[in-house]
């Protein structure tokens, strides 16, 4: 097995940090700094240590979804950080979040220690589709309802596609339907049409929803929603 693989199915982290880990050089195999994530390894025989510390592949993982509040960052630490969405959980769970929102985006947010997963459900080739509740300022200056469908250009070098949908007739309000991860790609969509988000809230990621939460509350995936999940990223 591929060693960045294998760290994130033991839980170190998603299978992109596991390359940084490992690029780092805190990683050995038989006691032998690595720096390579496409080492293969034995997971029977070769003693693997991060930062020290023995690894071993996990038998189980853990599964979570949060309905995040506003003013948590979603990070698992940050010293400049006054709260973050860790501290929404017990400190018995070993999970990371999958992906990010912004520190006063709510809404849906899914946590994991199994890192093959977090790998599939972050990885742009999926497609995986986020839906957001969006309110602006004011009504834009153009027409995202209909240009979004085609592809908006929100940078140089990054064009946005998905769609958008008028919930009023003052056009401030706005569901949004995206298929990619772009960084604050919703804002500056808007930031295109001459207006700001004033609201934001996730209600719906890769098929999960927090609708049966309130802000801060979190509860374990059930079953059935493990399997999907594991079933549209195959």
């Amino acid at each position: 097995m591929r060693l960045n693989k294998f760290l994130s199915r033991c839980g170190v982290d998603s299978r992109r940090k596991c390359d940084e880990i490992i690029f780092q050089k805190r990683v050995t195999v038989n006691g032998k700094i690595v720096d390579s994530p496409a080492i293969d390894i034995d997971t029977r025989n070769d003693n693997v240590l991060v930062d020290l510390e023995t690894i071993t592949l996990k038998k189980k993982f853990t599964y979570i979804k949060l309905n995040k509040p506003e003013g948590y960052i979603s990070t698992t630490g940050d010293p400049h950080a006054k709260r973050i969405v860790m501290e929404l959980l017990p400190n018995v769970l070993d999970v990371v979040p999958v992906g990010r929102l912004d520190k006063n985006t709510t809404g849906i947010l899914l946590f994991t220690d199994d890192g093959d997963l977090h790998y599939r459900l972050t990885h742009p080739k999926f497609k995986l589709e986020r839906i957001y509740d969006v309110k602006i300022s004011r009504p834009p200056v153009g027409f995202p309802e209909n240009e979004l469908l085609n592809g908006i250009k929100i940078d140089k070098n990054v064009t946005v596609k998905g769609k958008a949908i008028t919930l009023n007739d003052k056009r401030t309000h706005y569901q949004i339907i995206l298929k990619e991860g772009k960084k604050r790609e919703i804002k500056r969509i808007f930031r295109k049409y001459n207006t700001k988000v004033i609201k934001l809230h996730r209600t719906v990621f890769a098929g999960i929803t927090a609708d049966d939460l309130s802000f801060g509350k979190w509860k374990k995936l059930t079953t059935e929603e493990i399997n999907y999940l594991k079933k549209i990223t195959s």
